[in-house]
């Protein structure tokens, strides 16, 4: 009498089975090596030591190349290793080495068979990271994205000035592509080939439209502010970059409660944006610049939305007094780190109307009703005595001395804005500002004598005790010339303008009320 067998798994009976057979059917469904027989790893069947496979194409896969294109233009590329993305390669050999030792004795045997047939296949366990893809897509965006740009009224020729939609890449759905190409394996045919992401750009519409700001009532002139600059030799670059800047600002409107920032609308002060090199201060010093001039127009927009009755949410003053307006209604401005911010407090749109035609700039806030009197009250508190810095230079003769940069004493003043409202109602603003000295720059051959020069205000004040900070006497450069040896000439360096009687000497207390 035959022996038979029957073996159990999950819920398939074996009957009638001999034991022989029985132990091959062991073999061949729950095999006791480390893998499955047929099994693959990346697309690759095992053969050897799995986790040398493994590590073989995590190096693979992290080198693969990702080109990034824009309308089939590339923009950028790197390795996947670059983009953030990982692979485990101990969680992917620990997968594989599971498969087929599992408990499930019916799953056990499905997926030997189908490690058998050449169709189970172990994928890198891939991780991916955001953080690398932020500087590579910031810059990417930076050279493709494009603001959308409002709807202006047009005070030359009537109507508005059309508006034009923005766009943006989207960096979700590039991230998306990045984690497809990671996850997916790659034939080896092609493994040397870039991966091509196509980065898309989604369009978004501004926030005023053309039919709307036709619409604003403009009939009243809440205030206005003049400044005048010169066009002529050296400065006709600044005029113009003066023109450019306000033609920037001409027809802006400022909705209510919506902050407007000067940098954001002006742009970058370089070339591509229709700006000039032209002379401009940097750290204390006169020094030639792109976009030089942009400061008159931001200073000029200050006054007139001071006057105006607009918050000035954030203004910085001039290292140094202005020539072209009082010290405390200035605004300095540099892209994109120093900025001027307006909000309109009035529950109905304000337009700016920016024209520079000959000499003058003017600028206007126009609306709807002029709701405040304004008046602006400045007093000097405290004057502060520039020094002298002497440069010696080789190549400049002993009988000349080249004035790099004129000395302006320093000012801390006091400032208020008193609006008058058409309720009846009173508000006072207080601030105080300070400008810093501006030192008195000198070039001379070395060794020069400089015992011919005659002191600073701040030597005086250092030298006298009873000399106070409020009544130093104001020493310009001019007063230089006098005293030096007849056979020395005083000549002034590119961009060194002597200062105003008003930069030297500014009235102790003025009023202005608009």
């Amino acid at each position: 009498m035959r022996l038979a067998l029957s073996v159990t798994i999950g819920a398939l009976v074996v009957a009638g089975v001999g034991v022989a057979a029985g132990l091959r059917l062991r073999s061949a469904y729950f095999p006791e090596g480390e893998t499955l027989p047929g099994l693959a790893v990346d697309g690759t069947p095992v053969s050897g030591n799995l986790t040398s496979i493994v590590a073989d194409h995590a190096r693979a896969r992290l080198a693969q190349t990702v080109r990034f294109e824009i309308d089939g233009v590339v923009v950028a590329e790197a390795k996947l290793v670059d983009l953030g993305v990982r692979v485990d390669e101990a969680r992917t050999v620990s997968l594989a080495r599971a498969l087929g030792h599992g408990e499930d004795l019916m799953l056990r045997a499905d997926l030997a068979t189908r490690a058998a047939n050449g169709k189970l296949d172990v994928p890198l366990f891939v991780t991916t990271n955001a953080d690398p893809l932020v500087p590579l897509f910031a810059k990417i965006k930076e050279e493709h994205d494009r603001p959308p740009v409002s709807a202006r009224l047009d005070f030359d020729h009537g109507g508005a000035r059309a508006e034009a939609s923005g766009k943006y890449l989207d960096v979700d759905a590039a991230r998306a592509r990045i984690a497809e190409i990671a996850s997916s394996s790659t034939p080896s045919d092609k493994a040397d080939q870039p991966q091509i992401v196509a980065l898309q750009t989604r369009s978004f519409a501004p926030r005023l439209v053309s039919s709307f700001v036709e619409s604003i009532d403009v009939a009243a002139t809440l205030s206005s502010f003049d400044t005048f600059f010169s066009r002529g030799g050296e400065q006709a670059r600044r005029g113009k970059n003066i023109d450019v800047a306000a033609s920037k600002l001409d027809g802006l409107v400022l909705m209510p409660g919506v902050l407007v920032s000067f940098n954001d609308v002006v742009g970058a002060r370089n070339e591509d944006n229709g700006f000039s090199k032209s002379w401009e201060i940097y750290k204390g010093e006169m020094v030639e610049g792109v976009g030089g001039g942009t400061c008159q127009v931001a200073s000029t927009l200050h006054a007139a939305a001071f006057f105006g009755g607009l918050d000035i949410v954030e203004r910085l003053p001039h290292s140094r007094p202005s020539a072209y307006i009082p010290m405390g209604l200035d605004a300095t401005v540099v892209f994109p780190v120093v900025d001027m911010k307006l909000k309109n407090p009035y529950p109905f749109p304000v337009v700016v109307h920016a024209v520079s035609e000959g000499p003058k700039l003017h600028v206007e806030i126009r609306g709807a009703k002029k709701l405040a009197h304004v008046t602006f009250e400045r007093e000097v508190t405290k004057v502060l005595p520039f020094d002298r810095k002497i440069e010696e230079k080789a190549g400049i003769s002993s009988a000349r001395v080249i004035v790099k940069q004129h000395g302006v004493s320093g000012f801390k003043i006091e400032r208020k804005r008193i609006l008058a409202f058409a309720d009846g109602h009173k508000r006072e603003e207080k601030e105080n500002d300070t400008y810093p000295p501006t030192n008195e720059v000198l070039e001379v051959a070395p060794g020069f004598d400089t015992s011919a020069l005659p002191p600073t205000p701040a030597a005086l004040a250092d030298a006298d005790d009873d000399t106070t900070e409020n009544n130093l006497p104001t020493v310009a450069t001019t007063a230089i010339a006098s005293n030096l040896p007849a056979n020395v000439l005083m000549q002034d360096a590119p961009g060194a303008h002597l200062p105003t009687a008003a930069q030297l000497s500014p009235e102790p207390t003025i009023t202005i009320k608009r």
